[in-house]
């Protein structure tokens, strides 16, 4: 007699608590359950439940012609080849393995739903990040168009020209500033474009040389075109010229760098 697998036995389990197994094919699982502590410990179970199943359902008479159906059954007997149980045990085989090969799918299906749940997060967190620099630029933009505004529109703001020198003879500028606050903006164009680490900063010069800063200019575009907002000291008309110099990277305490601009306070 063939001999079954712990697994291949606990396949037939269920079915021989129902008793529902031919006659070779349930001495074949008692024959492994009598041999295996672990299997007798499950079919015991599967057989209480059997049981308490059956007594559940309410009883009833069963029909006077089930009795010679049995019979008529009982008369045919099933002959288990050994074709017919290879065929049965890889059947169990294949239903094991199918499910055991399902635990596994599950896993990594649920490995790869995890994963591309986190990658999700991690593009949708960088989006966000970069969504959230981008209105923060925009935002910085807006008040500085809100600033620029507010100057060209106060009623007490001046206009001076500034002109180009040697070193920039065909750029000009402008320089729009409210004398009461010193709060205005520094337009240029023609400039020579800012290379990396310069920056054009703007001073207001007195009548002795010193020199003080109002601000710096931190881009331009290919053409040496630009703005930034500005801030002059107080009392403006106790100084005499504008001028733009060519610095370092974040301004210099004095001017060092040629002048590409100047003009009259």
């Amino acid at each position: 007699m063939s001999r079954l697998s712990c697994e291949e036995a606990r396949e037939l389990l269920p079915l021989l608590a129902l008793d529902v197994l031919d006659v070779d094919e349930a001495d074949v699982v008692e024959d492994h359950v009598g041999r295996c502590s672990a299997c007798e410990v499950e079919a015991a179970s599967y057989a209480e439940s059997a049981a308490s199943i059956a007594l559940a359902v309410e009883q009833v008479d069963p029909p006077p012609a089930l009795k010679q159906r049995m019979l008529s059954a009982a008369r045919r007997p099933r002959v288990l080849t050994a074709a017919t149980w290879t065929d049965e045990r890889s059947n169990g085989r294949w239903i094991y393995a199918f499910r055991r090969h399902l635990g596994s799918l599950v896993a990594v299906l649920a490995l790869l739903l995890a994963a591309g749940t986190t990658l999700w997060a991690i593009n949708l967190h960088s989006e966000l990040g970069m969504q959230s620099a981008q209105i923060a630029a925009l935002n910085e933009r807006a008040q500085n168009y809100q600033r620029v505004t507010s100057v060209l529109q106060a009623a007490d703001t001046q206009i001076r020209m500034l002109n180009g020198t040697g070193d920039a003879p065909t750029a000009y500028g402008r320089v729009y500033v409210d004398p009461s606050t010193g709060e205005g903006m520094l337009m240029v164009r023609g400039l020579p474009p800012l290379p990396a680490g310069r920056v054009y900063q703007l001073w207001v010069v007195g009548n002795d040389g010193q020199r003080e800063s109002a601000g710096v200019l931190n881009w331009t575009d290919r053409d040496g075109n630009g703005y930034t907002l500005i801030q002059c000291p107080e009392k403006l008309a106790h100084w005499r010229w504008f001028r733009v110099t060519q610095e370092p990277s974040g301004g210099s305490n004095d001017a060092t760098g040629p002048r590409m601009l100047g003009g009259e306070i």
